[in-house]
């Protein structure tokens, strides 16, 4: 089974991944615009998403996931289960994204030192 950083870096070149981080997942990206598809990739995943909600949620002091789950963008909409994992997705996808790139940038300055 991949994880979500191997999906990441098969699905999306290192400009669409700045452009996730800068607008966000919101209208979908690649193969992630459907509830099918992000309800897939949840399902696919939710062991790993869930790790990083609970490592979020370290960072952050929050008492629960649930606090973390409360201060994303689109939470306030969630009315389902697909709709919950849809968000989950989308938000898995743009943390990993925002990672990735802050691993090129370094390798970046750690080749023009």
């Amino acid at each position: 089974m991949s994880t979500i950083k191997e999906y990441v870096l098969e699905q999306f070149a290192l400009e669409e991944m700045r452009d996730i981080c800068t607008i966000g997942m919101v209208g979908g990206f690649g193969n992630l615009i459907y509830y099918a598809d992000t309800c897939a990739f949840h399902d696919k995943y939710e062991d790993e998403i869930w790790d990083l909600l609970e490592a979020d949620r370290e960072e952050m002091g929050c008492k629960s996931v649930l606090e973390v789950l409360a201060g994303f963008n689109g939470a306030k909409n969630v009315g389902s289960m697909m709709q919950l994992k849809n968000l989950l997705c989308w938000y898995a996808v743009e943390k990993v994204c925002g990672e990735l790139l802050e691993e090129n940038y370094a390798k970046q300055n750690e080749a023009n030192v």
